[in-house]
């Protein structure tokens, strides 16, 4: 059995790195082992987790016995695995954003432009105002090769 020391600093650590997050997963510790195991047998399968809005991705991550449950322990490292999981998602989009504006600000047809661009989960958001047709449909096409856009909504409005 682990030390009692070492188990509060792995839950104060889950605590910690989970509070920035709108996830079931974020704190497992206030929402109790209890909650995920469902049939009471006191280890938390792949469907108990996903029932409490765990993903595969963390589930696998955190069972480090691989007998495809978790434990008090485990659960805590799908916590931290969630959180990975979540803030890599965040920086992906943050640097997609940051590489479609620098995109655009290169472009000699949109340069200039009031372009405001935002991403979520790799879909990127085009807003704000241009002078024509052809510079909405220049924007959409400098903003779907930058590498990582999934999907373009482009919101684009031409001055009258």
């Amino acid at each position: 059995m682990k030390h009692p020391k070492h188990r509060l600093l792995k839950l104060a650590l889950a605590g910690v790195l989970g509070a920035g997050s709108a996830s079931a997963l974020a704190v497992p510790t206030m929402l109790g082992f209890k909650t995920y195991d469902s049939n009471g047998d006191g280890k938390i399968s792949l469907e108990e987790f996903q029932a409490q809005g765990g993903p595969v991705k963390a589930f696998h991550d955190a069972d480090i016995n691989r007998d495809l449950q978790l434990d008090t322990d485990e659960l805590v490292n799908a916590s931290v695995h969630n959180e990975r999981i979540l803030s890599g998602k965040y920086i992906e989009d943050a640097w997609i954003t940051t590489k479609v504006k620098a995109m655009l600000l290169k472009n000699d047809i949109v340069k200039g432009l009031s372009v405001n661009v935002e991403t979520t989960q790799s879909t990127v958001q085009l807003s704000g105002w241009v002078d024509s047709v052809a510079q909405i449909a220049e924007v959409e096409n400098v903003t779907r090769n930058i590498e990582g856009v999934k999907h373009v909504r482009n919101d684009l409005l031409i001055k009258r």
